[in-house]
């Protein structure tokens, strides 16, 4: 049809459009949908603008289409928060800039524990190859002679953990305290293969470096 095809040099132009549009978002659900809709009309601008339809650059788009759709989904699956047990649904919340999947994920090399006696974690100097959460319990700290008792809820050996140095306190925690580690080669390996989950805890630790650093 003639009025079809005089439309078709708008459609191309539609789909460059749609295309610049996408690359304004971050958000990776909008990204990804207006990346669609912009092969979606080189498709239609494919399909029309010659007597014979250009199939490999259909079939190209099309297969960007179903890329596409297949990484929403599995966005929407990390999104989804499905079922915790009763420690990881209290820890998901603490650790509220992992959205569900990059918690699942984080959690394959986490291991909780419960502290039964007073137990030292780290110690100042000494070499330190874990790093620790404490969810809940009393927590001392002893740096350079001084002691401080934190509030729990915070993350111990970030700094040995980012800097692959020794611990630069000793920290022992209480009978009772709850806590999660990791190993920190294996979690150092995880966040290299992992770029969403490594911008996830860097955000965590500088975030808890910067409570403890105005605590004082």
């Amino acid at each position: 049809m003639p009025e079809i095809h005089a439309l078709l040099p708008y459609v191309v132009h539609l789909g460059a459009i749609f295309f610049l549009i996408c690359f304004l978002f971050r958000n990776q659900l909008y990204l990804r949908s207006f990346a669609i809709l912009g092969s979606l009309a080189y498709i239609a601008y494919y399909y029309g603008v010659t007597s014979e339809p250009l199939w490999a650059p259909m079939v190209y788009s099309s297969l960007n289409i179903a890329t596409n759709l297949v990484m929403i989904g599995l966005i929407l699956r990390d999104q989804r928060e499905g079922q915790f047990g009763e420690g990881d649904l209290q820890l998901f919340r603490r650790l509220s800039p992992l959205n569900p999947g990059e918690f699942r994920r984080l959690m394959r090399g986490g291991t909780w524990q419960q502290a039964e006696g007073s137990t030292q974690i780290t110690t100042e100097g000494a070499a330190l190859d874990r790093l620790y959460f404490v969810m809940d319990g009393d927590i001392e700290i002893e740096k350079s002679g001084r002691k401080i008792t934190p509030d729990s809820g915070i993350f111990i050996g970030e700094i040995a953990f980012l800097s692959n140095k020794p611990a630069t306190a000793t920290v022992t925690l209480r009978p009772g305290a709850r806590y999660v580690s990791w190993d920190s080669n294996a979690l150092r390996q995880q966040l290299a293969r992992d770029s969403a989950l490594q911008h996830g805890m860097l955000k965590l630790l500088n975030a808890d470096l910067m409570t403890k650093v105005a605590r004082g």
